[in-house]
């Protein structure tokens, strides 16, 4: 059923979305299969490769706010002769795919620049420009994640067709749904960080998720 407002969002549109959608999922899968193949992470117990616990736990967390977003696009669709999309979930999923992207983003930055780290300490003669090497990689990994997690679903939110009160409903939404994954990325960072020799950090530093390419 169509709302009263008449809203009807092409499905060329949400086609466009599901593409993406699919490429995350796609890419993420083969992500997850190869870090077993990455030297470095945390050792744990029953466990006999070095496991980056923070990429994978943001690899899986994109595999299932794809599958999510996926559900709110279909959701969104009216079962007619057209198709088109006339609800809010059109939103919602829009704003999980950019979420699903920055998790991706994560993943696979993260252990990249960990593995340039381990590099510069066997290869001391070519530290500066391996130093060089992982700026750039951080610096274009930080652009990615800042447009997938600010940009774009601001973006997004600010386009929304739908009335002023779905509108403001939905920013504080996402507003809570960033804050509680923050929390969650902070905790497997804490997780981790009890692994290694170098200090714990304090539940302070929860914040630096907002700018989590810090971190990496």
């Amino acid at each position: 059923m169509t709302q009263p407002t008449g809203i009807r969002i092409a499905i060329n549109v949400m086609r466009a979305r599901l593409t993406i959608v699919g490429f995350i999922i796609a890419i993420v899968s083969f992500q997850i299969s190869t870090l077993f193949n990455i030297d470095g992470g945390i050792a744990l117990p029953g466990v006999n490769n070095g496991v980056h616990i923070r990429a994978d736990m943001a690899l899986f967390v994109a595999l299932a706010l794809s599958v999510i977003s996926l559900i709110c696009f279909i959701g969104s669709s009216t079962m007619d002769e057209l198709g088109a999309c006339d609800h809010w979930l059109f939103v919602v999923g829009d704003l999980l795919m950019y979420l699903a992207l920055a998790s991706a983003i994560t993943g696979f930055f993260m252990p990249l620049t960990e593995q340039f780290s381990l590099i510069a300490m066997q290869a001391p003669m070519h530290k500066s420009q391996l130093a060089m090497f992982r700026l750039a990689i951080v610096t274009l990994g930080s652009i990615a994640w800042f447009a997938a997690v600010y940009l774009g679903p601001i973006v997004s939110l600010l386009r929304s067709p739908f009335s002023k009160k779905t509108n403001i409903s939905l920013r504080f939404g996402y507003l809570a749904l960033l804050v509680g994954l923050f929390w969650f990325n902070h905790q497997v960072l804490l997780f981790e960080a009890s692994y290694l020799p170098k200090p714990l950090p304090g539940q302070g530093n929860y914040w630096y998720e907002l700018l989590q390419p810090l971190t990496w």
